[in-house]
């Protein structure tokens, strides 16, 4: 059974980039592209990958591709929503620099509410053709 862990910024940061960089298909993803995505060390991302499974978001065997579960692939979605409706709005509404708003939604997208969330999704949906 998984172990029930918080999810942190860091931990949000890891299922995000291992859901983009599998795409639309359900291929797995190397660990030393993780690491390449996230611009850290390879220890760094074999730790974050323990916790992952721990957490029952994502499977690997030993020096394996990595897969999302179920749980994993949810929360991940969720994860990259909230990131693409930040970015979105911050370029598209507001008109922040693209490099800018991606590193500010890459921030914000860990502490935004639900509220505020879907207040935004609504309001882009509304004004802004998806």
């Amino acid at each position: 059974m998984p172990q029930l862990l918080n999810l942190t910024p860091s931990t949000e940061d890891y299922l995000e980039t291992i859901y983009r960089l599998r795409g639309i298909g359900k291929s797995g993803v190397r660990s030393s592209d993780v690491a390449s995505q996230l611009q850290v060390a390879k220890p760094s991302v074999n730790r974050a990958l323990r916790n992952l499974m721990e957490g029952g978001w994502i499977t690997q065997e030993p020096y394996a591709l990595i897969f999302l579960t179920e749980t994993g692939q949810r929360l991940a979605e969720g994860i990259f929503n909230r990131h693409r409706t930040l970015q979105r709005f911050l370029r598209d509404v507001l008109g922040v620099e693209e490099s800018i708003a991606e590193a500010d939604a890459c921030r914000m997208e860990h502490v935004i509410s639900e509220q505020t969330l879907a207040k935004l999704q609504q309001f882009l949906s509304v004004y802004f053709v998806p």
